[in-house]
């Protein structure tokens, strides 16, 4: 990988983590959801059987499909994100692995960042640009 394509992947993560949020909040409303429906049908009379017990299936089903979907796209994220945490662990300073995780995994500016680990930013600097040549050499080795 290239400098470019190290901070493209890097970035990458905390849309990952939101998308990954999102994902978990649908697949909890589809099963509330679906739990709510069979609820009404299990409850009610004129529902347990016949047409409208058909389309309450049909719906219930349909939930079930995109409770499917929503875990298939969260475990691609998922997985997205451990490559992006496993690139972290090819960084074998602290200094510099803690300046890239909180840059951009913690989304702060290198002010920040210096002055949560008493550095200047010149040196916050540095320190990130060292780190993002460090695993594009790891990644070309790899």
């Amino acid at each position: 990988m290239n400098k470019q394509e190290v901070i493209q992947t890097l970035k990458k993560y905390r849309s990952l983590h939101a998308e990954c949020d999102r994902l978990r909040q649908r697949i909890v409303e589809k099963r509330h959801s679906m739990y709510d429906i069979r609820a009404v049908v299990t409850n009610s009379v004129n529902v347990k059987s016949g047409e409208i017990a058909d389309r309450v299936e049909r719906v219930v089903e349909m939930m079930e499909s995109a409770v499917g979907f929503y875990t298939y796209k969260l475990e691609q994220a998922e997985e997205s994100e451990r490559r992006i945490l496993e690139l972290l662990e090819k960084i074998t300073d602290n200094e510099e692995r803690n300046v890239i995780f909180m840059h951009y995994i913690e989304g702060k500016t290198f002010l920040e960042i210096s002055d949560v680990l008493y550095m200047s930013e010149r040196t916050v600097c540095t320190r990130h640009k060292t780190a993002i040549e460090g695993l594009c050499h790891s990644c070309e080795g790899a």
